[in-house]
């Protein structure tokens, strides 16, 4: 009994010895041969590819060439950008631009966009447009100065509330030869002008009031000749004082002429 165990167990110990053989055997045989390992793994990679059904019955899709065209024609599914040409005036902005910036470059070379020299440098084209604008208003309030519009109109010293203080107390003659040695023509005309309707007042052609107008003054004298002179002087007058431009001493003249004219009127006309 003891020899039968014995013979069964040093059987099973060259078994195992059998089996560790062949797993190095095969160990060493791979990497002696490096085919072994190409082959296993296109194996592997045969056994890995997508299969797909080819038993069925295939159809190719049909496309419909007018569904084609008709999409062809849909806006929504065009989606090629128009470049819309340039105006005139955007190649002119774009010239001065590119300009600009040359004339910059090589004036101060090379800067950094981002720095405070680099935001004066983009500030620079406005501030030079509104010293522009400057000079040009500038200019225009020199060259003329009866229309300058950052003062206030010239007016004469001689209000219209003062009018009845000048007619009633007033030296009018030596007012008019005062405002003439001064060139102050239009205050000269103006003072002609309160002259008459003084003399027309002290006549009775008129009643003097100063809330009246040089129409009302019209439309009161009764004498048709005088009433005449006093219209065409009034429309020099009105010209002259409420047109708020120099007067010229050959524009003056003109006017006193009128003036002397009425005058004498005045003086020659008895009221009926």
């Amino acid at each position: 009994m003891r020899i039968l165990i014995s013979f069964l167990l040093l059987l099973n110990f060259n078994f195992a010895l059998a089996q560790q053989d062949t797993i190095v055997q095969t160990e060493a045989d791979t990497k002696l041969d490096p085919n072994a390992e190409v082959e296993s793994k296109n194996t592997s990679q045969a056994e890995a590819e997508v299969q797909f059904d080819n038993t069925s019955d295939l159809n190719p899709v049909q496309f419909s060439e007018s569904k084609i065209e008709e999409l062809k024609k849909d806006e929504d599914f065009n989606y090629l950008e128009e470049q819309e040409e340039k105006t005139w005036w955007q190649q002119f902005k774009e010239w001065i631009n590119q300009k600009y910036q040359q004339f910059i470059n090589w004036l101060f070379g090379d800067y950094d966009a981002g720095s405070i020299f680099g935001f004066i440098i983009k500030l620079l084209p406005y501030l030079l447009l509104i010293g522009i604008i400057c000079l040009v208003i500038w200019l225009f309030t020199r060259m003329n100065p009866g229309k300058n519009i950052l003062q206030e109109p010239q007016t004469s010293k001689v209000h219209l509330d003062d009018e009845e203080e000048i007619i009633q107390n007033a030296d009018i003659p030596a007012l008019i030869k005062n405002a003439i040695e001064n060139g102050q023509y239009r205050m000269a005309v103006r003072y002609y002008y309160l002259q008459a309707l003084k003399e027309l007042d002290l006549k009775k052609f008129i009643d003097f009031e100063a809330q009246k107008t040089n129409n009302d003054y019209i439309s009161e004298i009764q004498n048709t000749s005088l009433n005449n002179i006093f219209r065409k002087v009034t429309r020099i007058y009105n010209f002259i004082w409420y047109g708020d431009f120099q007067v010229s001493k050959e524009d003056f003249l003109l006017a006193e002429k009128g003036f002397s004219e009425l005058n004498s009127t005045i003086k020659n006309t008895k009221n009926e």
